[in-house]
């Protein structure tokens, strides 16, 4: 029985190493007020507004995993990571893509140090060989209400990724 599980594997891992495609690279976010309407004072940006950090992707199809791991200085320090699952469509270099998934959030130095939440992203990369420049924007999720984009003030990034 062991030998069968071990070959159905084998045979399952094979094409799914053939065709999927693997990338990682580095991703730098800006807390965005950009669905609220408000205008965006660049006099007032701070590092203390940016979010940085690695970006890794999982590609077979149209089906696409990302796993983002963000560390903000703001007023409070926190390592954040989402976790998204969705599609990614190729058109001619461009990759458009949009995934939903939870997101968690660890406060260094805070009482309640642990939270958790549901996001939906949405991306465009140009794809330029095994290198690819994009944009995103992560947006919080209520599962209860769905999504406020009169008051959301997500976040709105760029990633460089170099594919396997």
């Amino acid at each position: 029985m062991k030998k069968l599980v071990l070959i159905l594997a084998i045979l399952a891992i094979v094409p799914t190493a053939i065709f999927a495609e693997f990338g990682i690279g580095a991703a730098a976010f800006y807390k965005s007020p950009v669905l609220l309407g408000q205008p965006i004072d660049l006099a007032g940006l701070n590092v203390e507004q940016f979010s940085f950090g690695a970006d890794a992707r999982f590609k077979l199809g149209w089906f696409q995993a990302e796993g983002l791991v963000l560390y903000s200085s703001g007023d409070v320090k926190s390592l954040n990571a989402y976790l998204d699952v969705g599609v990614a469509l190729d058109v001619a270099i461009l990759r458009l893509s949009l995934g939903v998934g939870p997101n968690f959030t660890y406060n260094i130095g805070e009482s309640s140090p642990m939270q958790a939440g549901f996001n939906a992203k949405v991306g465009a990369d140009i794809m330029l060989g095994p290198v690819s420049i994009g944009a995103s924007y992560i947006m919080a999720m209520n599962l209860e209400s769905g999504i406020h984009i009169g008051t959301s003030s997500g976040l709105l990034g760029i990633q460089i990724l170099f594919w396997l």
